[in-house]
Parts: structure tokens; sequence; C-alpha cells
């Protein structure tokens, strides 16, 4: 068994824990209980006694003062360990000493420990339930398990069930039950470092129970849905909300609070009083090290990894700078003010011990400033630097220094570069990837000079945790109670809808306009329902679980289909197959929605399926993004499709996704594309996921893909007028593609759909139902009643009929014949609202007569 404690691996023989009260009887543990209260009391009498005596004896008032203030002290510290986590013991953890994690114990935790001990040896049940019996008394936990909507009396009930139930465990020796609650406080000490928590607390006892193997303990936890980084996040609240209940902000830090934020001069000097003052520095700069001093910075959930390679690179004799790339909001400024912050409480390496962190601000220094006298500006900023010898410099936005460049005068990062090229003090950078590529990456020097440290997206497990500590504040503001699991939900739903935005800044602007929705309708509590709401809203497209009636119209998709589209009954039933697994959350994860090959002659309904789908996923029409593939056949036309590496040219599909991210995307005569394009593909349809020129990542998990194919058309046509089902054309046909697409292309499509040629029966459906379509538009817009009969339907059929081009003609034939005639007759005056029309063929022609109503 090992540990790792914030990325530090210890022996787990380290910790153990050992108090004499552990080995004691029941009836010992009473009576030194007893002993003790006796003395409190009578200390307590004593010191009354003393308060109250005669005047002329004050050496006895003096005593009764004394003993007051140490019974008060005794009071206030009783719940408290004898010792703290701090820096000092991890330091200890790191050195291999031992720890004894009784003295990390709290009264609270301390007594649970004991109750549960003497309970187990009275019922010889399970410890780990009697423990947890224990904890459902403690509001703590009470408190947590409110925040994530379960009933606390409801949980008391299931976990006293099941201890009740619990067979007897063979009778043990005070040394075996001791060994076994031995093994398992190792994780609760552990659980209590990792959250950074001063004591070990109950919820950090409650947490450990996660790791213990015990059918009973799963049973009760699954019932309830209950996860350990659930608990952990949930007992956040309880934790802090009284710290945060004069902050309108979150706090810089959770060592302290800084209610009011304090200007203060920076500390130039060193503790060794080395340093030099830095005048011109501070003039175009912040120091970030004065204000976590004050504890106005320095507050960070994730980003440890770039932290640790960050401090790492800091650290090193030589190229002792280092690039933060990442996306606006990503946490580049969260990573250096924590860095701030690190610095000085002494948590960092000897070469960073003691340094300031500052700021250098472009704006200031750029402003006002020719050429000539940045130049100047920025050598005098350096020469007091290498004089003061304990500064680090961070330069936010630090590709604009290679814009200052004027044509008799070197840029401000050309004066720069010599110094961070041999090491000379360390420089932190930060920039964005589209910058870094389109400006620093050209100029080699400078780039070489600064090692690139990319800052990625915090997890959604991190962005959870930073939004509970968010939720307090908004909880305080906006006067309603926030479940845990609206604050889960709003950064799933965040994560996987609202791409615009990062983490935690996306998920955080979901919480704030659920809150204000559930404000104006007076709800007391945030639930995870109103969450889905305010996405729906947002995105349009159907988030929650599907309603009774809602789930009723999925079953009979393929009728709702069948009301605009016209035989193809296989492709009607795959694609409604496919919606139903989505809404149902069975679809596969990671991919898009669907991704399916079209394949059939022109005019056969496939484009026409395509725009059903979008309107029934996406609430539109407009949602689908059509691509004519035929304009993609050359090599070169891969960049216009993603974009260029520069980012001067945006790509067409990369970026009409990354606009457009809840869309159906229609590649038509996909056979025609370069097979580079094919390739690109196979990304997408297996992950979702498209990298762009620029190096930004594509999510396409919220889209339909359809792609569609002439290819071997001749072949359905002669197959379907044979009476094969699509079904076993698709088989044939599958291996006949092969010579348009690899087969592992093929094998990514959620399905290969034959659309069959259509037959003038066919045809004539399609005519009645654009004919419907003309008369609702008619009506709606002028209310004018259009009425004809099945021959003028047959006989506008017959004229929109190409067995080549299938029900394409149709369209133009109604156009040309039809609306044509209409609208000249409306703009005429000679049919009016309220009248009726009706549309018949006389002579060769159609004609429109006017009817008595």
């Amino acid at each position: 068994m090992k540990f790792w404690l914030q990325n530090m691996q210890i022996n787990p023989e380290q910790l153990y824990i050992y108090d004499p009260r552990f080995e004691m009887t029941v009836g010992g543990r009473f009576l030194v209980r007893a002993v003790g209260s006796i003395l409190f009391f009578s200390a307590l009498i004593t010191t009354i006694a003393f308060l109250f005596s005669d005047a002329e004896r004050p050496g006895l008032v003096y005593a009764g003062i004394f003993l007051m203030f140490f019974l008060v002290d005794f009071t206030m510290h009783r719940q408290n360990a004898k010792k703290v986590i701090n820096h000092k013991v991890r330091e200890e953890i790191k050195k291999g000493t031992r720890i004894n994690i009784a003295d990390f114990l709290p009264l609270a935790s301390f007594q649970t420990l004991i109750a549960s001990i003497d309970k187990t040896r009275l019922s010889q049940k399970s410890f780990f339930l009697n423990l947890l019996v224990q904890l459902c008394g403690l509001q703590e936990i009470k408190g947590g398990l409110m925040r994530m909507d379960v009933d606390p009396k409801e949980f008391y009930k299931k976990a006293l069930e099941h201890l009740d139930k619990s067979r007897e465990v063979p009778p043990r020796g005070k040394v075996e039950l001791l060994l076994e609650i031995n093994e398992f406080m190792k994780f609760a000490f552990v659980d209590a470092v990792n959250n950074n928590d001063a004591w070990v607390e109950p919820h950090d006892v409650f947490s450990a129970l996660f790791h213990v193997k015990s059918e009973d303990l799963a049973r009760i936890f699954g019932f309830f849905e209950i996860e350990e980084v659930d608990l952990e996040n949930s007992l956040i609240f309880g934790k802090y909300k009284k710290m945060f209940s004069g902050l309108r902000a979150l706090p810089a830090t959770l060592g302290g609070f800084a209610h009011r934020h304090v200007r203060m001069r920076s500390r130039t000097m060193n503790r060794a009083w080395t340093a030099r003052p830095t005048k011109t520095l501070d003039r175009y700069s912040t120091d970030l090290t004065a204000l976590a001093r004050t504890e106005q910075v320095g507050f960070m959930v994730g980003h440890k990894t770039e932290l640790e390679r960050l401090v790492d690179v800091l650290s090193r004799p030589l190229k002792s700078s280092g690039m933060l790339v990442g996306e606006p909001g990503s946490g580049r400024e969260t990573i250096v003010a924590h860095l701030a912050f690190l610095i000085i409480r002494d948590h960092v390496p000897a070469t960073l011990f003691d340094k300031r962190l500052v700021e250098l601000s472009i704006g200031n220094l750029v402003a006002g400033a020719e050429p000539s006298e940045l130049q100047s500006r920025m050598k005098k900023i350096i020469d007091e630097i290498l004089a003061a010898g304990n500064v680090i410099l961070y330069i936010p936005d630090i590709h604009n220094l290679l814009r200052t460049s004027g044509t008799e005068f070197l840029s401000a990062a050309d004066v720069l570069l010599p110094y961070i090229s041999k090491g000379t003090f360390q420089t932190i950078g930060a920039s964005d990837p589209r910058d870094y590529k389109r400006i620093i990456e050209p100029n080699a020097d400078f780039a070489n000079a600064l090692e690139v440290i990319r800052v990625e997206e915090i997890s959604e497990e991190e962005a959870t945790r930073l939004l509970v500590y968010s939720a307090i504040i908004l909880e305080r503001y906006y006067k309603i109670l926030v479940s845990y699991k609206a604050v889960k939900k709003a950064v799933a739903l965040a994560q996987r809808y609202l791409r615009e935005k990062l983490l935690p800044s996306s998920a955080e602007d979901l919480l704030k306009e659920a809150l204000a929705d559930a404000k104006e309708k007076g709800l007391k509590v945030l639930r995870e329902d109103e969450v889905i709401a305010i996405t729906e809203r947002k995105v349009r497209v159907p988030i929650h679980r599907a309603t009774k009636e809602e789930a009723q119209q999925l079953l009979n998709l393929e009728e709702v289909i069948h009301a605009r589209m016209i035989n193809q009954d296989e492709a009607v039933t795959a694609v409604s197959q496919a919606l139903r697994e989505y809404r149902s959350g069975l679809s596969r994860r990671g991919g898009p929605i669907a991704a399916f090959l079209f394949v059939g002659p022109t005019g056969v309904g496939k484009t026409e399926l395509s725009k059903i789908l979008a309107q029934i996923q996406f609430g539109s029409e407009s949602a689908m993004i059509r691509f004519d593939m035929s304009e993609f056949q050359e090599k070169q036309s891969l960049t216009r499709f993603t974009g260029s590496s520069d980012g001067e040219v945006p790509g067409q599909l990369t970026e009409a996704v990354r606009l457009k991210p809840f869309s159906l995307v229609l590649l038509d005569e996909f056979e025609k594309a370069h097979p580079d394009i094919f390739n690109l593909f196979l990304q997408v349809f297996d992950d979702g996921r498209l990298t762009d020129g620029m190096g930004n990542v594509i999510d396409f998990t919220n889209t339909i893909l359809i792609a569609t194919s002439n290819a071997h058309s001749d072949f359905v046509k002669a197959e379907t007028e044979r009476g094969r089902s699509a079904k076993d054309i698709a088989q044939d046909l599958k291996k006949m593609l092969s010579s348009f697409f690899r087969p592992e292309l093929l094998n990514r499509f959620s399905g290969i759909i034959v659309f069959r040629t259509l037959s003038l029966e066919h045809i004539e459906q399609i005519a009645a139902f654009q004919l419907k379509g003309l008369a609702e538009i008619l009506d709606e817009t002028h209310g004018i009643k259009l009425l004809t009969d099945q021959e003028t339907i047959r006989e506008l059929a017959r004229l929109g009929y190409d067995p080549v081009f299938g029900a394409r003609p149709l369209r133009g034939v109604i156009s040309d014949r039809l609306k044509s005639k209409l609208a000249n007759a409306l703009l005429q005056g000679e049919v009016k609202r309220g009248e009726r029309v009706r549309l018949s063929f006389a002579n060769g022609d159609f004609v429109f007569t006017k009817e008595a109503a």
C-alpha cells in the first residue's frame, strides 16, 4: 500500500495512531471522564469563590482571575487537536519522521472514534458501520449530506438498518481492533493533508470510509449515489460559509481573508538586506509578493503540474525563464499569483527564496513613449533588476513586447533578450496560443529563450471544487441556497455545451444565470433542474430526461419524420434510432451524436432528411452547416477546411462548428473530397474532436455528421428495381465503396444508409406535400385558401419527375409554373385576402380560378 500526499509519495509505516485512552476499557474511560469533570467543576467553583472573596485579600482575587483565564482558554481550545497540519509537518513527512495521527484529532473526531470503539466492543458488530452511524449524528456531516440532496435522517436510518442486519464479527482482541483502526486512520490523515485541513476532521474520517472494503458501506453509498469527491466538495459549504460571510467576491487565499484591499508600498528589501531600490521598475509594475503578503492574491485550485514545471524552470541555473501559453481564462495569472503566495510563505526551493515577483505593465511602459524613450526605460528597468538581485519579472501578454520596435530602434523584447537568454535573471512570460504562434514563434531567438509551459483548462473535478467556493459567495448575494448537485451539473453542462469560455468561467456564468432566474421565480433552493432548464434555453437543444410526452414522441419519431419525408423507411428508422439512443443517454461517449453516410441517386431525399434532423434535434433548419465537398478536391484545400497555422486564414469547417457547436454538418458529395480530408474525419468520427491550424481543439460531440454520396448510384438503382432490401444492398455497397473510402473510415460511420430511387407514385406524394406547404404559406401570409385535386397533383408529379434526378426537378416546376403565376396575381390584385383559389390543370397548363366562399 502506498500513499500520495499532494504529489509526494510516503511510506505508510510513517503513520500510526496511538492514545492510551484507545486501550482503556469502557469503564476505565468513563472513570477518567468522571474524574476530569469533577476536577473541572471544582476549578470552576474555586474560581468563583476566589473572584467573590473578601476585597481585603487581593491575592485570592488575582488567583481567581488567573484561574478564570485558564478555564476560558481550556474551554476554547479543548475542541482543538494538539498539533496543526502545517508546512513544518509536511517537511517532517518528507524527511521520513513518524507521525502520530492522534495528535491531529480534534475533540469531535476523537470522541466519534472512542464512541465507535465502545459500540463495537459491546455489540460485536462491524467497527466501520458503528463509525458511520456515529458520524451521521454530527452537524457537519448532516450539512454535507443535505447539500447533496440526501436526507440525513434517511441516511442515518439506512446505516442503522445495515448495522442491525449485519452479522456479528468473530470476537477480536483489543490489539486486532486497534490495528484495524490504525490502518483506517492513515487514509483519514492523507485526506486531511490533501484537503489542506488543519486537523483530521470528522469529514476526513467519513471520506476514509470510501477506502474500506465493505459490502454494507458500498451498498449504502451506492443507494444514495454518494462519491468521495462529492462529499468532500459538499462539506466545503459548511467549512467556509462563516469565513466568507463578509465577502462579496471569492477570497484571494484560504489561509486568511483580506476584506479590504489595502494599497501598500512594495517591500523591495530582502531579509538579508542585500537588495537595492527599483524606482523605475516600481513605476511600471505591480509587486505580486506584496499583494500576496496581505493575502490579496494567491488562491488557486488545480494547475499543480503547470506550477511545478514553472518552479523547476525558474530554479535552473541556465535558461531559467518560462513562458505560460494558454487561452484567456485558462489560469495563467492565477499560477503566477499563487507562486508569489508560495514565495512569501517560503514554500519554494532555495533559488526562489526571498524573491520579489513583479508584474510588468506593458501598457504603462509604452504609454506616451517614443521608441528611443521606451528603449531607455527598458534598460533602466533591467539595470535595477540586476542591481537588486532578488526580482523575478512577470510579463503578461509578452508578445506585445515584440510590437514595440521602431525603424531605428530596438524593440523592448530585443533589449530584454540577451539577459533572459543567458539566464541573468528569472523571467515569466504569458501569451495565448494564437499570438505565440503568430508573433513569438517566428522570432526563433526570443522563442528559444523561454521554456514553453502549456496551461490547460482545469478539470471538471477541479472546476467543481472552485465553483463550490464561489457558490458560497453567490448564496449570500442572491439569498438562495445552492445545492451541490446544482454546482456539479453547472460544471458538467458548461463543459459539454458552453465552450465559448473555459472552465471555471463558463460554469460560474451559468450558475449566476440560474440563480438570477431562480430569484425571479421566488425559489429558495437552486437545484440541478433549474440549471438544466437555463442551459436548454441557451443552447436550444433538449438536455433533460425525456418526459412521458417526449418519450412517446421519440418512440414515434418515424411518424414525425414521415410527415415530411416520403419513402426511405430504412433511412428514417436508422436516424430515429440514433436520436432515441442519444436522448436516452445510451449513445457512445466521446464521438458526435451520430455520423451517417447517405448513399443513393440524386433527388431521393438525402438532403431533405438532413434538414428534418436539424429541425428535430436543434430546433431549426438553419442549424445545418453545408459543405460542397467537390470544392475540396485539392490537397491545399485542407488548409481552407481547418485554417492556416498562422491564424490568418480561419478554417471554414472548424470556425463554423466553433461558432455553432450545436449543428448538423452536411458533407455533400463526400467521395469527391481529397483523401487527406478523409483522414481528417477519422478523428472527428472517433473522438468528436478536430484540431484546427492553430492547434485549438474544436468540439464535435454536439453535432450530427452526415456525408452524402452518389457513388455507385446505378448499382443502387438497379438493385432497388430488382426488389432487394436496402439492408442487403448496403452490405454489398460497403464493399464497393472501399474504392472511394478506406475501410477504417467506413467502419467509423454510425451507419451506411441506402436511399432507394423514387417511383412516380412517390413523386405524387411529394408533390402533394409541397402543395400543402404552399397552401399554408398562402393562408398565413395573405389569408387566401388554396384548393386542388388529385388529377392536378398527378400532372404536377409527372412534369416534375426525372428518373435520373428524382424529385429534384419538382421544386423547379412548382416555382416556374405555380409560384410565378400566383405572385403576379397577388401583385395585380386579381386575388385578395379571404378568397378561395382552386388550382387545376387544363389545356396543357396550370390554371388558378377563384371560387365562391
